[in-house]
Protein backbone atom coordinates (compact mmCIF):
# COMPACT_ATOMS: atom_id res chain seq x y z
CA UNK A 1 0.00 0.00 0.00
CA UNK A 2 1.53 3.68 -0.71
CA UNK A 3 1.42 6.48 1.78
CA UNK A 4 -1.30 8.02 0.00
CA UNK A 5 -3.51 5.13 0.41
CA UNK A 6 -2.16 4.56 4.20
CA UNK A 7 -3.09 8.15 5.04
CA UNK A 8 -6.59 7.76 3.69
CA UNK A 9 -7.21 4.01 4.92
CA UNK A 10 -6.00 5.51 8.81
CA UNK A 11 -8.56 9.02 8.60
CA UNK A 12 -11.18 6.49 7.71
CA UNK A 13 -10.44 4.33 10.63
CA UNK A 14 -10.44 7.19 12.83
CA UNK A 15 -13.59 8.28 11.45
CA UNK A 16 -15.29 5.10 12.20
CA UNK A 17 -13.80 5.29 15.53
CA UNK A 18 -15.66 8.28 16.47
CA UNK A 19 -19.07 6.57 16.91
CA UNK A 20 -17.68 3.47 19.27
CA UNK A 21 -17.17 3.50 22.57
CA UNK A 22 -13.36 3.80 22.02
CA UNK A 23 -12.08 6.31 19.80
CA UNK A 24 -9.07 6.89 18.50
CA UNK A 25 -7.58 10.14 20.26
CA UNK A 26 -3.92 10.81 19.79
CA UNK A 27 -1.45 11.18 16.74
CA UNK A 28 0.34 8.28 17.97
CA UNK A 29 -2.53 5.66 17.84
CA UNK A 30 -3.56 6.82 14.49
CA UNK A 31 -0.02 6.57 13.30
CA UNK A 32 0.14 3.02 14.28
CA UNK A 33 -3.07 2.68 12.28
CA UNK A 34 -0.94 3.73 9.10
CA UNK A 35 2.84 1.74 10.08
CA UNK A 36 4.32 5.08 10.27
CA UNK A 37 6.04 6.95 13.41
CA UNK A 38 3.47 9.90 14.63
CA UNK A 39 6.08 12.41 13.59
CA UNK A 40 6.58 10.88 10.25
CA UNK A 41 2.69 10.06 10.06
CA UNK A 42 2.22 14.03 10.73
CA UNK A 43 4.34 15.21 7.66
CA UNK A 44 2.52 12.66 5.60
CA UNK A 45 -0.88 14.62 6.70
CA UNK A 46 0.22 18.42 6.52
CA UNK A 47 1.85 17.72 3.46
CA UNK A 48 -1.73 16.58 2.26
CA UNK A 49 -3.87 19.11 3.98
CA UNK A 50 -1.75 22.10 5.50
CA UNK A 51 -3.14 21.64 8.85
CA UNK A 52 -1.37 20.03 11.54
CA UNK A 53 -2.38 17.06 12.73
CA UNK A 54 -2.90 17.35 16.15
CA UNK A 55 -5.31 20.63 15.83
CA UNK A 56 -7.13 18.56 13.40
CA UNK A 57 -7.63 15.10 15.60
CA UNK A 58 -8.33 17.66 18.64
CA UNK A 59 -11.15 19.64 16.36
CA UNK A 60 -12.97 16.41 15.03
CA UNK A 61 -12.92 14.77 18.82
CA UNK A 62 -14.65 18.20 20.16
CA UNK A 63 -16.88 17.97 17.12
CA UNK A 64 -18.10 14.31 18.21
CA UNK A 65 -17.90 15.39 21.81
CA UNK A 66 -20.82 18.16 21.43
CA UNK A 67 -22.85 16.29 18.71
CA UNK A 68 -22.82 13.62 21.38
CA UNK A 69 -23.70 16.27 24.43
CA UNK A 70 -26.81 17.34 22.61
CA UNK A 71 -27.88 13.93 21.44
CA UNK A 72 -27.46 12.32 24.36
CA UNK A 73 -28.02 12.61 28.54
CA UNK A 74 -24.31 12.52 29.27
CA UNK A 75 -22.43 14.58 31.38
CA UNK A 76 -19.46 16.11 30.05
CA UNK A 77 -16.86 15.24 32.34
CA UNK A 78 -17.49 11.52 31.14
CA UNK A 79 -17.28 12.18 27.50
CA UNK A 80 -14.35 14.37 28.01
CA UNK A 81 -12.30 11.50 29.27
CA UNK A 82 -14.17 9.22 26.60
CA UNK A 83 -12.78 11.65 23.96
CA UNK A 84 -9.10 11.56 24.93
CA UNK A 85 -9.11 14.80 27.29
CA UNK A 86 -6.77 14.33 30.34
CA UNK A 87 -9.62 15.68 32.94
CA UNK A 88 -12.17 18.15 32.84
CA UNK A 89 -9.97 21.31 33.08
CA UNK A 90 -8.13 20.64 29.81
CA UNK A 91 -11.23 20.26 27.84
CA UNK A 92 -12.84 23.52 29.51
CA UNK A 93 -9.78 25.08 28.07
CA UNK A 94 -9.43 23.68 24.55
CA UNK A 95 -13.32 24.99 24.15
CA UNK A 96 -12.98 28.32 25.21
CA UNK A 97 -9.47 28.44 22.78
CA UNK A 98 -11.42 26.71 20.09
CA UNK A 99 -15.38 28.43 20.53
CA UNK A 100 -14.39 31.49 23.10
CA UNK A 101 -17.58 29.36 25.31
CA UNK A 102 -17.36 27.23 28.27
CA UNK A 103 -18.16 24.01 27.77
CA UNK A 104 -21.84 24.41 29.65
CA UNK A 105 -22.90 27.54 27.19
CA UNK A 106 -21.80 24.68 24.17
CA UNK A 107 -24.18 22.52 25.48
CA UNK A 108 -27.16 24.92 26.16
CA UNK A 109 -26.77 27.62 22.90
CA UNK A 110 -25.16 25.54 20.75
CA UNK A 111 -22.67 25.87 18.25
CA UNK A 112 -22.69 26.99 14.11
CA UNK A 113 -21.72 24.06 12.25
CA UNK A 114 -19.44 26.35 10.96
CA UNK A 115 -17.49 26.71 13.41
CA UNK A 116 -17.00 22.77 14.19
CA UNK A 117 -14.13 20.77 12.69
CA UNK A 118 -15.38 19.38 9.57
CA UNK A 119 -13.84 15.86 8.10
CA UNK A 120 -11.96 16.35 5.38
CA UNK A 121 -10.84 14.35 2.67
CA UNK A 122 -6.90 14.65 1.71
CA UNK A 123 -6.42 14.96 -2.12
CA UNK A 124 -3.73 13.75 -3.77
CA UNK A 125 -0.91 16.70 -4.38
CA UNK A 126 0.53 17.98 -7.96
CA UNK A 127 3.72 19.20 -7.08
CA UNK A 128 6.04 20.21 -10.06
CA UNK A 129 8.94 20.50 -7.32
CA UNK A 130 11.13 17.56 -7.67
CA UNK A 131 14.28 16.09 -5.94
CA UNK A 132 15.90 13.37 -7.05
CA UNK A 133 16.02 10.41 -4.80
CA UNK A 134 17.82 7.08 -4.62
CA UNK A 135 17.99 3.73 -1.68
CA UNK A 136 21.48 3.12 -0.24
CA UNK A 137 22.65 0.94 2.07
CA UNK A 138 25.22 2.44 5.16
CA UNK A 139 26.84 0.53 7.41
CA UNK A 140 27.48 1.29 11.15
CA UNK A 141 29.49 4.64 12.02
CA UNK A 142 29.66 7.46 14.73
CA UNK A 143 28.73 11.04 15.38
CA UNK A 144 30.02 12.85 17.66
CA UNK A 145 28.76 17.05 18.46
CA UNK A 146 26.98 19.41 21.07
CA UNK A 147 23.40 17.97 21.29
CA UNK A 148 20.58 20.37 21.44
CA UNK A 149 16.63 20.48 22.26
CA UNK A 150 14.39 22.84 20.41
CA UNK A 151 10.97 23.81 20.50
CA UNK A 152 8.66 23.13 17.38
CA UNK A 153 8.22 26.99 16.47
CA UNK A 154 12.11 27.09 15.58
CA UNK A 155 12.85 27.53 11.82
CA UNK A 156 16.63 28.30 11.66
CA UNK A 157 19.41 25.87 12.51
CA UNK A 158 21.81 28.65 12.42
CA UNK A 159 22.92 29.79 15.71
CA UNK A 160 23.33 25.66 16.49
CA UNK A 161 25.71 25.62 13.70
CA UNK A 162 27.46 28.63 15.25
CA UNK A 163 27.75 27.32 18.95
CA UNK A 164 29.02 24.04 17.20
CA UNK A 165 31.42 25.51 15.08
CA UNK A 166 33.11 26.92 18.28
CA UNK A 167 33.96 23.65 19.53
CA UNK A 168 33.94 21.12 16.54
CA UNK A 169 37.89 21.33 16.58
CA UNK A 170 37.98 19.79 20.03
CA UNK A 171 36.44 16.86 18.97
CA UNK A 172 39.06 13.76 18.80
CA UNK A 173 39.17 10.91 15.80
CA UNK A 174 37.53 12.95 13.34
CA UNK A 175 36.77 10.93 9.81
CA UNK A 176 35.59 12.32 6.80
CA UNK A 177 37.47 15.18 6.08
CA UNK A 178 35.16 18.57 5.34
CA UNK A 179 31.92 16.70 6.51
CA UNK A 180 29.84 17.44 9.26
CA UNK A 181 26.32 16.17 10.08
CA UNK A 182 22.49 16.52 11.55
CA UNK A 183 21.08 14.55 13.22
CA UNK A 184 18.12 15.31 14.23
CA UNK A 185 14.89 13.33 16.40
CA UNK A 186 11.98 14.00 17.46
CA UNK A 187 9.50 13.35 20.79
CA UNK A 188 6.86 11.44 19.71
CA UNK A 189 4.11 14.42 21.21
CA UNK A 190 5.65 16.60 18.93
CA UNK A 191 6.56 19.11 20.98
CA UNK A 192 10.22 19.14 20.29
CA UNK A 193 13.12 17.66 18.85
CA UNK A 194 16.77 16.95 19.56
CA UNK A 195 19.13 18.18 17.25
CA UNK A 196 22.93 16.76 17.47
CA UNK A 197 25.06 18.85 15.08
CA UNK A 198 28.43 16.65 14.68
CA UNK A 199 31.36 15.59 13.02
CA UNK A 200 31.79 11.57 11.95
CA UNK A 201 34.66 9.99 14.21
CA UNK A 202 36.18 7.05 13.46
CA UNK A 203 34.97 5.37 16.88
CA UNK A 204 33.11 6.39 20.08
CA UNK A 205 36.62 6.58 21.73
CA UNK A 206 36.74 9.01 25.10
CA UNK A 207 35.91 12.89 24.35
CA UNK A 208 35.03 15.76 26.19
CA UNK A 209 31.86 15.98 28.15
CA UNK A 210 30.42 19.02 26.48
CA UNK A 211 30.10 16.17 23.60
CA UNK A 212 27.42 13.67 22.28
CA UNK A 213 28.61 10.36 20.65
CA UNK A 214 26.02 8.92 18.66
CA UNK A 215 26.33 5.13 16.95
CA UNK A 216 24.24 5.41 13.85
CA UNK A 217 23.25 1.90 13.03
CA UNK A 218 23.15 -0.17 9.74
CA UNK A 219 19.97 0.77 7.94
CA UNK A 220 18.82 0.84 4.52
CA UNK A 221 17.88 4.72 3.54
CA UNK A 222 16.56 7.02 1.01
CA UNK A 223 18.52 9.46 0.14
CA UNK A 224 17.46 12.84 -1.22
CA UNK A 225 19.66 15.55 -3.04
CA UNK A 226 18.56 19.23 -2.18
CA UNK A 227 20.63 21.31 -4.68
CA UNK A 228 18.91 24.64 -3.99
CA UNK A 229 19.37 27.28 -1.30
CA UNK A 230 19.36 26.22 2.60
CA UNK A 231 16.64 28.40 3.05
CA UNK A 232 13.87 26.26 0.54
CA UNK A 233 14.85 22.86 2.17
CA UNK A 234 11.17 23.15 3.10
CA UNK A 235 10.15 22.48 -0.32
CA UNK A 236 12.27 19.39 -0.56
CA UNK A 237 10.94 18.04 2.87
CA UNK A 238 7.19 18.82 1.29
CA UNK A 239 7.84 17.22 -2.38
CA UNK A 240 9.35 14.13 -0.07
CA UNK A 241 6.30 13.73 2.12
CA UNK A 242 3.15 15.39 -0.19
CA UNK A 243 4.73 13.57 -2.80
CA UNK A 244 7.23 10.96 -2.89
CA UNK A 245 6.02 9.01 0.15
CA UNK A 246 2.43 9.30 -1.15
CA UNK A 247 3.39 7.25 -4.21
CA UNK A 248 5.80 5.18 -2.79
CA UNK A 249 5.23 1.98 -0.68
CA UNK A 250 8.41 2.61 1.53
CA UNK A 251 7.85 3.68 5.11
CA UNK A 252 9.83 5.84 7.07
CA UNK A 253 11.54 4.16 9.94
CA UNK A 254 11.54 6.02 13.70
CA UNK A 255 11.48 8.87 14.43
CA UNK A 256 14.73 10.19 12.86
CA UNK A 257 16.94 11.23 9.83
CA UNK A 258 19.89 12.91 9.19
CA UNK A 259 21.54 15.44 6.95
CA UNK A 260 24.96 15.54 5.55
CA UNK A 261 27.07 18.62 4.58
CA UNK A 262 29.97 18.55 2.71
CA UNK A 263 32.87 21.34 2.22
CA UNK A 264 33.49 20.79 -1.42
CA UNK A 265 29.60 21.18 -2.20
CA UNK A 266 26.54 22.94 -1.74
CA UNK A 267 24.11 20.46 -2.13
CA UNK A 268 22.64 18.54 1.02
CA UNK A 269 22.31 15.07 1.53
CA UNK A 270 18.95 14.13 3.34
CA UNK A 271 18.89 10.62 4.70
CA UNK A 272 15.71 8.82 5.87
CA UNK A 273 15.98 5.66 7.43
CA UNK A 274 12.81 3.12 6.02
CA UNK A 275 11.14 -0.19 7.32
CA UNK A 276 12.84 -3.43 5.39
CA UNK A 277 11.07 -6.49 4.80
Amino acid sequence: MIGYDNLVDALERFERSLVTCHPIVTVQALAEESGYSAHHFSRLFSSHTNMKLKEYLQGRLLACLLHHAYTHNESLSFLATRYGFKDYETFYRACRKRFGMAPGELRTKGISQELLQQRIYPSRNADSYQVSGETVTMDPFFLCGLNFFIGPETKSFHTLWRQFGKYAKLINHPAEKGTSYQYTAWVDNEQGMSVLCALPVSNEGSQRSIFTTRLITHNLYLRFLHTQQVSSIGLTYRYIYGTYFSESEHTPLGNWEFQRYREDSEDIEIYIPIVTG
